[in-house]
């Protein structure tokens, strides 16, 4: 087996993405043996362009004390040692959702991605690289399926989106159709260093047991489940956007704004078939500055607003905003 950069990088696909890497990578790197993988693979195969294309980026989350210190001191060595600048940072999450609230891991991430974003618009960086593998894949596919999920959920992790609402930065994940076993392969055969999070083996957390008992019991049934999972979020992630199209071509033709808001015609959203009609009221219920829209608020809707009876009735979304029938149309307020 080939243990080379371009084995484990989807090199063919990142020379189609424009820009990459030239127009500047940030290179989210934990320490952990995934990130730290990648960090090689890309110092590697970016040749004589690397110190200026590549950028490492570590936050220091502040969770395991001198563990977190030592994770922090590694990635800042090695990247001293390619030669490249970096970006180490620390934050207090465990004081962020003592304060705020909220599930330390989506805290957690959401501290991370501002971060990321931060340091890749103060560089004027086009892409933020992250670790994620194929068997990161196949573990978000089946947590999201044992949680319940739409075919917009099963598209699980992108290979390329924006970072977020607002920037042009996009996250890009070159490892995502590989797998840990490779990953552990290519790192051991070139002695990547890394460190090891013990966290990574709590099975008090739904994704390590998915990784440490549900997975292997599934590869005993099918010794490819992992690829067989993330070849599914690709085909879900097709048909989500094909789908998504047709409504949003839908909306172009229909949608009226009056007053600040925004209305669409009962009588012809009657006709649409369900699954472009609940991706209409979705993509107009959903906005970026509000929490997320369920699909219990669209249910809601259907069911409660577009009968012949429902003139006058409302909905409620989230943020404090509302939907309601009148006469022919539904209207759509702001908070």
């Amino acid at each position: 087996m080939k243990f080379t950069a371009e084995s484990i990088l989807n090199v063919a696909w990142l020379r189609q993405v424009a820009g990459f890497p030239s127009a500047g990578v940030v290179v989210a790197v934990s320490g952990g043996l995934d990130s730290m993988t990648l960090l090689h693979a890309l110092h590697t195969w970016c040749g004589d362009c690397r110190a200026q294309c590549l950028h490492v980026a570590h936050l220091n989350h502040g969770l395991r004390g001198e563990a977190s210190t030592a994770d922090a001191q590694l990635v800042a060595e090695t990247a001293a040692q390619m030669g490249l600048d970096w970006t180490v940072e620390r934050a207090d999450i465990a004081q962020s959702v003592a304060s705020g609230g909220g599930n330390l891991e989506a805290v957690a991430r959401q501290v991370r991605y501002a971060f990321l974003r931060r340091t890749a618009e103060r560089l004027g960086a086009a892409f933020v690289a992250t670790a994620h593998t194929q068997s990161d894949q196949a573990e978000t596919v089946l947590l999201r399926l044992v949680r319940g999920t739409s075919l917009a959920g099963l598209t699980a992790i992108a290979p390329l989106r924006p970072l977020a609402a607002g920037t042009p930065v996009q996250v890009i994940r070159p490892l995502l159709t590989v797998s840990r076993r490779q990953i552990v392969a290519y790192a051991r055969y070139h002695g990547v260093r890394f460190r090891e999070d013990v966290t990574n083996h709590d099975l008090s957390r739904a994704r390590n047991r998915l990784r440490h008992r549900v997975l292997p019991e599934l590869e005993q049934l099918n010794p490819q489940v992992g690829s067989a999972l993330a070849r599914l979020a690709a085909q879900a992630r097709e048909d989500q956007q094909y789908l998504m199209t047709l409504a949003q071509s839908w909306l172009k033709q229909h949608a009226r704004r009056a007053s600040g808001r925004l209305a669409l015609p009962v009588s012809e959203l009657l006709v649409l078939p369900p699954p472009i009609r609940r991706r209409v009221l979705h993509a107009v219920a959903q906005q970026a500055e509000y929490p997320a829209v369920a699909s219990r608020h669209i249910t809601a809707i259907e069911q409660t607003l577009l009968p012949g009876d429902a003139i006058g009735k409302c909905v409620d979304l989230t943020g404090g905003r509302q939907v309601r029938r009148i006469a022919d149309a539904l209207v759509f307020t702001e908070a």
